[in-house]
């Protein structure tokens, strides 16, 4: 590189760096949603669990405690017996993360109070509604006669980021210029024997312990670890006496549900469901442990350091080193960063990793592009040869390194994607060529869209059909979850064509696929310096093709084969379909209806079908008939449970022999 590229390079790179400060001093929303991640990051990922406060456990309103109590909210009684068996445990506290806002009877009311005030410990919830600006618009207590009973009364709102996750806590809210603690502070506070606390701006004294909070008063939320962290005493073992009152002794104890049913489940670094109860112990030990997590000027400073440091160092090795090794010392100082960063998380300071981060990787991008667009020749005859029919992962990867485009292959696990749209023979027959080609052609552009969006590779068309796969050429470690998120991608795709060709007054496609996972030969296949085709080759390519097939039998958008569903069964709901010996084999594969996202929730048609089917599996034909003959009556669609029907029928006058192993022998492609 000469000078004056050099210099130009340089040039840009400088406004680069100044173009991510200036995203900083704005906050950019995009890059703040991923510095949230890192925080969750740190906590899960590097940290870990971390040694909860002994002295705080949780009275858990449990799946246990409702089945021998009954239905939630139980009757006060129980309550009132309680807070009387505590009384030999003589806690420092009992948190109560519930409501009693309505009376139940004036009698179990008033011993209620009375259990309270004779405890003299009792911290009751409040919570707070907010209008569009903010301000507290309502709230939603207990009645007078129990708070006027408890000791304090703290607020349990957990306000969430944009994503979801809950990572602070508003430690005051002004109500009618009444300040109203948290839950955990007002835990934090009885446990340390303190009434009373100051807040100023940007932390909240209580006794000599200092609260760092940010210009809201939230407090970030040092978390201890995943749900279970703190010990956990079942509501009823505690009532019914089972529990040692020594266990409970000098504890500070919150009282909430752990039961999912409840549905007071929260998002945190850690997990996705964890009880709110547990989210209120964890703000309580972060107080008594003084161990809490700060982002103020001072780290705010830091970071503006090290974005204009870590730039101008990158700056620096572009300008210095070719590419192939700037890249690599790039990568380790990032590396480095990391570490750094970290190391100052675990010092209670959260330092920003996404912005220093993006300011020395678009230094090393802007101060290397020239560099980028001046590639040797045998790197731009590569994309050439290659770019018209490969993924551009791909392409990269051969242009890096073009021993990678020799004859021959190696072993690769990946994922098979076959689909073909139903129908299409018929379709092609009934209208002109050139509406064929068009209306392919949109349908093609799209899919092969989704399956790059998707990191997939496309390796050949099959007339209306498409053969794709991940895990090769680059390693995917996430191959099989890839394929299928693509696979619902494509029926949503082609659901909007559909009502878009609908709208126009055409025909709309119907697509079924098949998906497996296995061991294949991948690698480049043909003539060196005539024609060479990156594929895959393998029983995995065969056993997919076959299951595309195989959902026309079963009537159902895509079947996947076993190997692919084990490795997605905990992201993914699927439909148990059958075992059967496609064409040519001799082992028999089970095959699942891919259903959708594991967060959508199971529909009727899966548990119906499921019950019948386990009947099906036991020879009770008679109740095997029964079951998808009621399946059909709701489902009159369902073709698997029309198959399955007619084979109950079949079996029921002719018998399986002693060694029926509930295969299906397909005898069609």
């Amino acid at each position: 590189m000469n000078r004056s590229t050099r210099a130009v390079s340089i040039g840009l790179a400088l406004v680069s760096v100044l173009l991510v400060t200036a995203l900083y001093y704005n906050q950019n929303p995009f890059l703040e949603a991923f510095e949230a991640r890192t925080y969750d990051l740190r906590f899960k990922s590097l940290r870990g669990p971390i040694r909860a406060n002994p002295d705080i456990a949780i009275i858990a309103v449990d799946d246990k405690s409702i089945r021998a109590l009954g239905r939630f909210p139980w009757s006060r009684r129980h309550y009132v017996r309680l807070l009387d068996r505590l009384a030999d445990a003589r806690p420092k506290a009992v948190l109560f993360d519930a409501f009693f806002p309505e009376p139940e009877a004036v009698d179990i009311d008033q011993a209620f109070a009375d259990a309270i005030r004779r405890a003299g410990n009792v911290v009751l919830a409040t919570t707070f509604e907010f209008d569009r600006q903010s301000q507290v618009s309502g709230s939603t207590g207990s009645l007078d006669i129990l708070e006027q009973a408890a000791a304090g009364i703290g607020h349990i709102n957990l306000i969430p980021e944009d994503d979801g996750v809950n990572r602070r806590n508003l430690m005051l809210i002004d109500m009618d210029g009444k300040q109203v603690p948290a839950f955990g502070l007002v835990g934090a506070m009885l446990a340390m024997g303190e009434r009373d606390f100051s807040a100023s701006p940007f932390q909240i004294r209580l006794g000599e312990r200092l609260i760092p909070v940010g210009r809201d008063g939230a407090m970030w939320i040092n978390y201890t670890g995943p749900p279970g962290s703190y010990a956990r005493y079942s509501f009823v073992d505690v009532v019914e006496g089972r529990v040692d009152p020594a266990l409970l002794r000098g504890k500070t104890l919150f009282l909430g549900a752990t039961a999912l049913g409840i549905y007071d489940m929260r998002v945190t670094p850690f997990h996705s469901n964890s009880p709110g109860v547990e989210v209120h112990a964890t703000v309580t030990d972060d107080i008594l442990s003084g161990r809490f997590i700060r982002r103020t000027g001072i780290e705010a400073l830091f970071d503006i350091a090290m974005i204009l440091g870590l730039g101008l160092l990158s700056f620096y090795l572009t300008a210095k080193l070719h590419l192939h090794r700037a890249i690599p010392a790039v990568l380790l100082l990032g590396a480095a960063y990391v570490g750094l960063s970290y190391w100052m998380f675990l010092q209670g300071h959260w330092v920003s990793m996404i912005y220093p981060l993006l300011s020395a990787t678009t230094a090393l991008m802007v101060g290397g592009g020239l560099r980028y667009l001046v590639l040797d020749r045998s790197a731009r005859e590569m994309r050439a040869m290659f770019s018209s029919y490969l993924s551009t992962k791909l392409v990269s990867r051969l242009e890096k390194d073009p021993s990678a485009a020799r004859i021959g292959g190696d072993n690769r696990d990946v994922t098979i994607l076959f689909t073909d749209i139903k129908g299409f023979t018929a379709f092609s027959e009934r209208h002109k060529p050139q509406v064929v080609v068009a209306r392919l052609n949109e349908y093609l552009a799209a899919m092969v869209q989704l399956i790059y969006l998707h990191d997939g590779t496309v390796d050949k068309f099959l007339g209306d059909g498409i053969m794709a796969f991940w895990g090769a050429p680059l390693s995917q470690s996430d191959h099989a979850k890839r394929a299928v998120t693509c696979a619902l991608a494509m029926k949503s795709v082609v659901a909007a064509l559909t009502a878009k060709w609908q709208q126009e007054g055409l025909e709309p496609f119907v697509i079924r696929g098949g998906i497996q996972s296995g061991e294949v030969v991948a690698g480049n296949i043909g003539s060196h310096g005539q024609k060479m085709e990156y594929t895959v080759i393998g029983d995995v390519v065969n056993q997919a093709s076959r299951l595309e097939g195989t959902a026309k039998y079963y009537g159902v958008d895509f079947v996947v084969g076993d190997a692919t569903y084990l490795k997605t069964c905990d992201s993914f709901r699927f439909r148990r379909l059958d075992r059967v010996r496609v064409v040519g084999k001799d082992i028999p594969v089970a095959i699942h209806e891919l259903r959708g996202p594991i967060q959508a929730p199971q529909d009727r048609l899966e548990s119906v079908f499921a019950a019948a089917l386990a009947l099906y599996r036991l020879q009770r034909w008679e109740d095997a008939e029964r079951g998808f003959a009621a399946v059909l009556s709701e489902f009159p669609e369902d073709t698997p449970s029309r198959i399955y029907l007619e084979r109950s029928a079949h079996f029921k006058s002719v018998p399986v022999s002693a060694d029926w192993d509930g295969v299906f022998n397909r005898l069609d492609k």
